[in-house]
């Protein structure tokens, strides 16, 4: 016989805090191309975390020898955008009465089976702020910065990139001035003129499958002879490995889903999907030894403070994603949210050049 829940205040579906603090929930998702160059660390404090990182991560500033028994010069912190980078709260929550009815008239009385379904039904809420999360790291990556203008909020998140870096340009039609080849140069030796040397390519499919079609590549690669031979992605990538430095070529073509309305004739959720990185954008880098462009931050939401979460029994880490529930007398309801405290950091803000293609 199955052992009976233990309902928090004995009431249905209102799991234990201490259940939900036990989800072994991982934000980082098997082979998501964000997470190939933006990982994820959970932080007590975003802002004296992202300082250290900034101060770590940029290009070193030459000291001065000095006279002894003189005074040593001083030096400054890279500025951060810290009035904004504290207000990436992440929140989303479903009615869980109405869940609950919905299974008890549909014949679902085990407590067991009732209570997985709640879990199930907090693990979807988490699964949605992760998903506002690799939104975040695709848009630093696209354009360079952060927008936040949902719910009233309207700010931008600054990285410090060159609005020069921010505005390239590659010409993928036939009648270009300049060769994809001769382009891709420039934009390399501009870079290296910076004192950065790209190291990846973070793009499209399409973007991709246009360089493979293009005369021009095809016969640096494999010949006059070779023109109108669609090239295959391996050449490819080792010739821009070889050529360029670009020893690192990620595509990205995930779909997510922005937002839903509901179908007034069917009650059924229409949901608009639209592409976590735009087609038309080819994002060069520059990655540290490991490869990454930055480090995702977690923080801890506000309903740690008042909900007294971490007194409870827990492991030694607290969540990404915290689960509450909580009680409404009138009208009698039974909530369920996710929250989390996000926000990406960029390790270098010279390390992203960002190109718009155009056809």
């Amino acid at each position: 016989m199955p052992t009976p829940i233990k309902w928090e205040n004995n009431i249905m579906g209102f799991v234990p805090k201490t259940d939900w603090l036990d989800m072994d929930f991982n934000p980082a998702r098997p082979n998501d191309p964000a997470d190939q160059v933006i990982g994820d660390q959970k932080t007590a404090n975003l802002v004296a975390e992202w300082e250290s990182i900034n101060s770590q991560y940029q290009i070193p500033v030459m000291a001065h020898f000095h006279g002894f028994d003189t005074e040593a010069n001083t030096t400054f912190r890279v500025p951060i955008d810290n009035h904004n980078i504290e207000k990436g709260l992440i929140k989303v929550k479903i009615n869980q009465s109405e869940r609950m009815r919905a299974l008890l008239r549909n014949g679902v009385q085990n407590d067991s089976a009732l209570y997985d379904y709640v879990i199930n039904d907090g693990l979807r809420l988490a699964d949605q702020v992760v998903t506002r999360t690799k939104v975040a790291k695709n848009e630093l990556l696209a354009t360079g910065q952060i927008t936040i203008k949902e719910n009233e909020l309207n700010l931008t998140v600054d990285y410090g990139v060159d609005p020069t870096h921010k505005a390239l340009s590659l010409d993928f039609s036939d009648n270009a001035a300049a060769s994809i080849p001769e382009q891709l140069q420039e934009i390399v030796d501009t870079a290296l003129e910076a004192g950065v040397i790209l190291t990846g390519m973070y793009t499209s499919r399409k973007n991709i499958g246009k360089m493979r079609a293009n005369a021009d590549l095809q016969k640096v690669i494999n010949g006059n002879l070779a023109e109108g031979a669609l090239l295959s992605v391996t050449a490819l990538q080792n010739y821009l490995a070889e050529e360029f430095g670009l020893g690192r070529i990620i595509t990205n073509d995930l779909t997510y889903g922005a937002s839903a309305t509901i179908d007034q004739n069917t009650g059924r959720p229409v949901i608009q999907s639209k592409r976590y990185f735009p087609q038309d954008k080819i994002t060069f880098f520059a990655g540290n030894t490991a490869g990454r462009l930055g480090i995702g931050l977690w923080g801890d939401p506000p309903e740690t403070d008042v909900t007294q979460l971490l007194q409870v029994s827990q492991s030694g880490v607290s969540p990404f994603v915290y689960i509450t529930q909580w009680a409404e007398n009138d009208p009698a309801v039974l909530w369920t949210k996710a929250s989390s405290l996000f926000m990406p950091v960029l390790y270098n803000p010279d390390s992203l050049w960002i190109a718009t293609v155009s056809e």
